[in-house]
């Protein structure tokens, strides 16, 4: 774990760009969002999930965009262009939190994964959805698909060439 931390710190201090790799991102929503469906389908109930298709659709575009603008500051070597990527992924993140936080957890604010409620620190996907589904509360899972859609969404916004 020691070596991991030191080189990633070094490659944060030292790296020109970021190293971060949106796609495998986008990858691993894309694999969130289909257990979450499976969650919902071993319920009696249901849950439009369509906004956040869509919203990790948008991501995903966005993705891409910014990977091919990271890309072009590589090849061509211009600062400007790299620090605007820098900031890009140093500022996505931040749209994932929810201003309230998750329900009946206020101190956990991350939309797409955060410490299950009941499994200690194992983490939960989409928690505000999937623990309401869970707990059979759909009426809440449905705000909180809008919450976690809009969380995704800004984060597409920020990432946006």
């Amino acid at each position: 774990m020691g070596q991991y931390l030191t080189l990633l710190a070094y490659h944060l201090a030292n790296d020109e760009i970021i190293p971060y790799d949106l796609p495998a991102y986008t990858t691993a929503m894309r694999s969130y969002y289909d257990e979450l469906l499976s969650t919902i389908n071993g319920t009696s109930g249901t849950v439009d999930t369509s906004e956040l298709a869509a919203a990790i659709a948008q991501f995903e575009t966005s993705a891409k965009e910014v990977m091919a603008l990271m890309e072009r500051a590589v090849s061509t070597n211009d600062a400007a262009l790299k620090t605007v990527v820098n900031h890009k992924f140093r500022d996505f993140q931040r749209a994932f939190t929810s201003a309230g936080g998750l329900p009946d957890r206020e101190f956990y604010k991350h939309v797409v994964n955060a410490p299950g409620i009941d499994t200690g620190y194992a983490p939960t996907t989409f928690p505000g959805i999937t623990e309401a589904v869970v707990a059979g509360n759909f009426d809440r899972a449905a705000e909180w698909v809008g919450r976690t859609s809009l969380g995704i969404r800004r984060a597409a916004d920020i990432l946006k060439t």
